[in-house]
């Protein structure tokens, strides 16, 4: 299942050193939030998840001038717990090989800046 995980910066960094990280939620396609945008397709669905994560990420920013992070994954049914409206809890740590991107989100834009996996190392600097 594909999901949105919020995560600050320190966070991120540590994610990359220690390749797992403990996180309590991530925004998820949970039945409830499915059933309440049953006219959206599952990229739009994806989008919606995307920017709600985005929006929690911009406000665990050290500065207004950093964006927020979000990383999206891919987590095993094994991983996940309760669901909630719109994300689930997790009852394992992630691990570096579930993370398929970073989204990059800045205040005032909708649209999120999409960073290979490969190049988070590489940019995270520029990221602060």
């Amino acid at each position: 299942m594909r999901a949105y995980l919020p995560i600050s910066h320190i966070g991120l960094e540590q994610f990359i050193v220690a390749q797992s990280h403990e996180a309590s939620r991530v925004f998820a396609p949970t039945s409830d939030f499915i059933n309440e945008n049953l006219d959206c397709d599952q990229e739009e669905i994806e989008y919606l998840l995307s920017t709600l994560a985005a929006e929690v990420a911009l406000e665990m920013r050290a500065t207004k001038e950093a964006p927020g992070l979000v990383l999206a994954l891919e987590l095993v049914e094994a991983q996940y717990g309760e669901s909630h409206q719109d994300s689930m809890t997790l009852t394992s740590p992630v691990v570096w090989e579930q993370v398929q991107c970073a989204l990059l989100a800045h205040e005032d834009d909708d649209e999120l800046i999409w960073f290979a996996t490969q190049e988070i190392s590489q940019e995270i600097d520029n990221w602060k």
